[in-house]
């Protein structure tokens, strides 16, 4: 009992010496919230290896558009479709387009999210290996759409690459031809705005650099191990 009074004791003697001589009470220090630091910048990334594109939402919509929405669901039979139907479906066209795929003049582009998604796996090649410092370097920017959240291309005209892909797995794959896109001479503008407390204009720029040769963009990427699309420098 003798101790358990001694340690009250003690307590209430160490709050008395935390308090003031007015016989105030300690307030704890206010939360500050700094003031919101954003900063907005341009930067031109320009491919050196050609840019293979394959809008798999495409396919995405298309199971949607079978599903009525009510009851059980059924895996869904998709209509088979034409080579030239499958190489037009295959591009990014903005919905603002005055001519669909695969027009040489149409609008084209490259999913916003594919590109910031590409940034952020870049942070990891730099050497930054701390989780809390990559979450926090990857949550400081963020890339803007042009329009119907793409990316909008500048390229000088794409051809039609044809070629053979395993689909399935394991001993079950079966080999089949896939048409797609490719640009050869590519670039595109992007607009960021990010938080110039935690990044500077010069490291996103090498971020960018990073994410050209170690990731890439859309099929045939660095990432993948295969290397042969997709990579770009800073224009």
């Amino acid at each position: 009992m003798e101790k358990v009074k001694k340690s009250k004791k003690s307590l209430v003697n160490r709050v008395a010496k935390k308090e003031g001589e007015n016989n105030e009470p300690v307030v704890p220090k206010k939360l500050l919230i700094p003031v919101l630091c954003q900063a907005r910048m341009e930067l031109t990334i320009e491919g050196d290896r050609p840019l293979m594109v394959n809008n798999k939402m495409g396919v995405a919509w298309r199971i949607a558009s079978i599903y009525s929405g009510g009851g059980k669901t059924q895996k869904p039979h998709l209509p088979e479709l034409s080579d030239d139907e499958k190489y037009a479906a295959a591009f990014y066209t903005s919905s603002k387009s005055l001519h669909e795929a695969p027009h040489p003049e149409g609008r084209y582009g490259i999913p916003v999210s594919g590109i910031a998604k590409c940034f952020r796996k870049a942070i990891r090649t730099t050497g930054i290996t701390d989780n809390t410092t990559i979450g926090l370097i990857g949550k400081s920017f963020f890339i803007m759409q042009d329009e119907s959240g793409l990316c909008l291309l500048d390229h000088d005209g794409f051809v039609k690459d044809s070629r053979p892909v395993n689909i399935g797995s394991g001993q079950k794959t079966v080999p089949q031809i896939r048409h797609r896109p490719l640009f050869p001479h590519w670039s595109i503008v992007l607009k960021i705005a990010y938080n110039p407390v935690v990044l500077s204009h010069d490291q996103i720029g090498n971020l960018a650099q990073h994410a050209g040769q170690y990731i890439g963009l859309c099929e045939l990427r660095a990432e993948k191990g295969q290397g042969e699309c997709g990579g770009f420098v800073i224009g």
